[in-house]
């Protein structure tokens, strides 16, 4: 891959209600609304300094935000401001709509307004990435310190028990919140609907989360099974995909999956079977990394002042 940056979408909606904890989370505060403004590091929007980090790595370009345009007039001039105030999954697909009408053939990075990553880790990382490339979807897994006290206001999130090699035990990681994706290798739509579960369920434990998710997505991939069976195609979707997840989640919630099994049912759930068969050699890949300013989202009061940060909530 040449060395161009990479069009990156910063995905600013808002937590409409105050986001759901787990039992390890009991005490905190949990944040609603616009949390990368209404949180301020040193007395600046959150935003500012996300965009500020973004753009001094010098690996993305151009920087687009996604949002309510009334929210983030601090940010205007920095990035092309994207309208927008829907769900989680329907940001997603603005951002996408917008750089492939815009860089078609591109990929796109995307990266969630409520982290603070250090510029020198999207530095290595995206090298590491274009080291990777071309792949279909690139998702780094942040490594849980050994050091429990390095999460500090963070230590009640959910983490995953993951084989990183065959033969190894397994390591705790957790989510990360910068992903580089090829739109067209992906199934979106569904994709949309699964982003939004996902979201909706972040911080609980992985069987819940199975549950939740299981029941959500049933629907959405019937609907695509008809449109299947209409255009004379073997409609196998609706299975493939649950048996993969399941069988997926089961394994990581007993600590006996591996990273590589992880990426190929990753890849069947989230490829499109077209694009699969056109480009077989292409990888889903999910990298266990040292990065923790991506793993430490800002959902709750006591995260924010950790950062160094505090809730001055907007008057708008």
């Amino acid at each position: 891959m040449d060395g161009t940056t990479i069009p990156i979408v910063i995905l600013g909606g808002s937590d409409r209600r105050p986001v759901a904890l787990p039992e390890s989370g009991r005490g905190a505060h949990p944040l609603s609304g616009f949390k990368a403004v209404d949180v301020r590091i040193e007395g600046r929007p959150l935003i500012l300094v996300v965009v500020e980090r973004v753009r001094a790595a010098g690996e993305f370009a151009p920087v687009y935000l996604v949002g309510p345009a009334r929210a983030y007039d601090c940010v205007r001039e920095l990035v092309t401001l994207v309208d927008a105030d829907g769900s989680f999954g329907q940001n997603v697909r603005t951002g996408f709509d917008t750089v492939r009408a815009a860089h078609p053939g591109r990929p796109v990075a995307f990266l969630t307004c409520d982290v603070l990553p250090e510029v020198e880790t999207l530095r290595r990382l995206i090298g590491d990435y274009r080291r990777a490339a071309p792949c279909d979807l690139w998702f780094p897994l942040i490594a849980q310190p050994a050091d429990l006290d390095l999460l500090g206001a963070s230590a009640w999130k959910p983490a995953y028990r993951l084989v990183p090699e065959p033969g190894r035990p397994p390591v705790r990681v957790l989510p990360g919140h910068l992903a580089v994706a090829d739109p067209e290798a992906l199934r979106r739509s569904f994709i949309y609907r699964l982003f939004d579960l996902a979201y909706r369920t972040r911080n609980r434990p992985i069987h819940d989360r199975r549950t939740v998710m299981v029941r959500g997505i049933v629907l959405a991939l019937l609907y695509q099974d008809l449109l299947h069976l209409c255009s004379l195609r073997m409609p196998s979707l609706t299975w493939s995909v649950l048996w993969s997840g399941i069988s997926a989640a089961r394994g990581v919630r007993a600590g006996r999956t591996t990273r590589s099994e992880l990426e190929d049912a990753a890849r069947r759930i989230l490829v499109n079977h077209r694009h699969r068969r056109r480009h077989p050699q292409r990888r889903v890949l999910l990298p266990i990394v040292d990065a923790l300013s991506l793993a430490l989202d800002i959902d709750t009061e006591e995260e924010a002042r950790a950062a160094g940060g505090d809730v001055v909530p907007r008057s708008a």
